[in-house]
């Protein structure tokens, strides 16, 4: 830090507002991509953004030393960012192995980068070979990564790691032989024509690196002269990365909304990531959020709309542009209601209800991707609407109901037996027309609409002040 960042510090621990404002202004997109890319992009990543920013806000006069700021601040956001993981590896995984650990394939923080930063070329398989390194790596990878980009130092990684420099440095250097191992993949994987034992290999993968298949493909690049062949032009990752700008946090994450928060509490992880509201002043963003759960576990939050109940405010995933390519859809069929694409002699009249209107369009949706339409399902639509009026009765907008259930928890108390449930909430939208382009514009909530392993659906409504309060409950039998 510089002379001048330090008299920002200082001037926030004496407790100038201007100064704690632009602090945050200023160190928010490092938490953001630190954060970011050690969680891959995981739906609790704004969680621990905020977690990690209000910690560092609230703990800023225990800082002895202003020129530690940055150290200090990245090493709260590692902190955070294992707790989390520790969190979720204690929750249940309802009969799948270690299904938290999977990230979301179509809306990580690796489609981010490629499309918010325009990356090509070997660049973008640097992005993509983030995907094949294990946990610790990755951590490892999210600071090794800025340090290269100019926004760390060697000193403030291994201070944030807790390490002497010289251990930092032969970690690094391992993490770097892993990472050209996932560029080694990312080619092999991309090759026309491809290696005749990696297609056998991956025969029956579905395309998502988890565990298992990461050490099995690297196995085999590693060992396969054909598929190592494709090593011997990679260009040196730091050249690669070196100058590269920060991936800008999604505009819910502001930090005059952070810097505004009452810091007497941080929010708490829960159960398929359900958010905690925070309390704001009178003139708190609008919010709206939403779960992308991958198999009961992966959550994912939402977009704002253009209004908010006064005195309240959210921490949401993304509001950008959906950054990934379409949904992989895990089968193709018909679907019962047809395609904008195939045109009708005579249009459909719209469906009565805002519900029915919203069904109906999560189905055209998912038409126009090869995904059968939902069914309209009772009980999931009792619990969606119980919630939708949950949050309306208390002014919250959180997967977690007033009573501490969760949805998984809700829809199987309303009657529904489920394999596999996601949940989409959004509050403020005035048409259906409009909280569905939301949910369509995230790529999390995206996912859930396109998911084709879900067949049955709940909608639910609400009225406030402000605007209805919006459930969207999926379901798998």
């Amino acid at each position: 830090m510089d002379g001048g960042d330090e008299r920002l510090v200082a001037a926030a621990q004496a407790g100038d507002r201007e100064a704690r404002e632009r602090l945050a202004s200023d160190c928010l997109p490092l938490v953001y991509n630190v954060v970011g890319r050690a969680m891959n992009g995981h739906a609790d990543v704004d969680d621990v953004v905020q977690d990690t920013m209000v910690r560092a806000l609230n703990g800023l006069g225990g800082l002895r030393d202003p020129a530690r700021f940055r150290s200090w601040l990245v090493a709260i956001a590692m902190n955070q960012v294992r707790r989390r993981w520790s969190a979720l590896r204690r929750r249940p995984a309802v009969g799948l192995d270690a299904a938290h650990d999977v990230p979301d394939p179509d809306g990580d923080f690796v489609d981010a980068t490629i499309v918010r930063l325009g990356l090509s070329g070997q660049r973008r398989e640097v992005a993509e070979a983030t995907r094949w390194l294990d946990p610790a790596d990755r951590e490892l990878l999210a600071l090794w990564w800025l340090e290269v980009s100019g926004q760390l130092t060697r000193a403030e990684l291994a201070a944030a790691l807790r390490l002497s420099p010289r251990h930092a440095a032969v970690r690094v250097n391992r993490m770097k032989t892993q990472l050209e191992t996932g560029r080694t993949v990312v080619r092999a994987l991309a090759a026309t024509p491809s290696c005749p034992g990696l297609a056998e290999l991956t025969s029956g993968w579905d395309g998502r690196p988890a565990p298992v298949w990461r050490k099995r493909i690297a196995r085999h690049v590693r060992d396969c002269r054909t598929c190592l062949a494709h090593r011997r032009s990679l260009a040196p990752a730091e050249a690669l990365l070196a100058g590269l700008v920060l991936l800008p946090p999604p505009p819910h994450l502001a930090a005059a909304d952070l810097t505004s928060l009452k810091l007497t509490g941080l929010a708490t992880p829960v159960a398929h990531g359900a958010r905690n509201a925070a309390i704001a002043g009178s003139s708190a963003a609008v919010i709206a959020a939403a779960a992308a759960v991958w198999f009961f576990t992966l959550p994912e939050d939402e977009p704002r709309p253009a209004a908010a109940p006064p005195s309240a405010t959210a921490v949401q995933r993304v509001t950008e542009p959906p950054t990934s390519a379409s949904p992989r859809p895990s089968r193709r069929s018909p679907s019962p209601r047809r395609s904008s694409k195939r045109p009708t002699p005579k249009p459909r009249k719209p469906p009565a209800t805002p519900v029915r209107q919203v069904i109906a369009l999560v189905n055209a949706e998912r038409a126009r991707h090869g995904c059968r339409a939902l069914r309209e399902n009772a009980a999931l639509t009792a619990a969606a609407q119980k919630h939708s009026a949950d949050m309306a009765s208390h002014r919250k907008l959180s997967h977690t109901g007033s009573g501490g259930r969760d949805p998984g928890a809700r829809i199987t108390a309303a009657g529904y037996r489920w394999t596999a449930w996601a949940e989409n909430i959004a509050a403020g939208q005035q048409t259906p027309a409009s909280v569905m382009s939301s949910w369509m514009n995230s790529s999390g909530h995206k996912a859930n609409i396109l998911n084709c392993t879900y067949t049955d659906i709940g909608v639910g409504r609400a009225p406030g002040p402000n605007g209805p309060w919006w459930t969207q409950d999926f379901g798998k039998r």
